[in-house]
């Protein structure tokens, strides 16, 4: 694996730290903190930082290219089966 990758990868989920954040402080009079978000929203960033990282591009550029082509859309929707599956079974 390239440097280039995990760079955007780190990149990646530092973003979606800060956006996490951002949106917990915008929502924090209105609900609680979701741990079950901010995950989700650490593991988009990742993706999205992994492929900027591969393909060389800025993450912006990536975000922007994923989304357009539906990729996002289906991260979201294969991460929330994911979760929901774990916690069926955990819980």
């Amino acid at each position: 694996m390239s440097w280039q990758i995990v760079w955007g990868i780190v990149g990646g989920v530092v973003s979606g730290a800060i956006t996490a954040l951002l949106g917990y402080a915008k929502s924090s009079t209105v609900e609680s903190f979701s741990a079950e978000k901010a995950v989700q929203t650490l593991i988009v960033g990742a993706i999205v930082g992994g492929c900027a990282g591969y393909w060389g591009i800025s993450y912006t550029q990536a975000y922007e290219y994923l989304g357009s082509v539906g990729a996002i859309t289906l991260i979201e929707f294969v991460k929330k089966a994911i979760w929901r599956r774990i916690k069926k079974q955990s819980g």
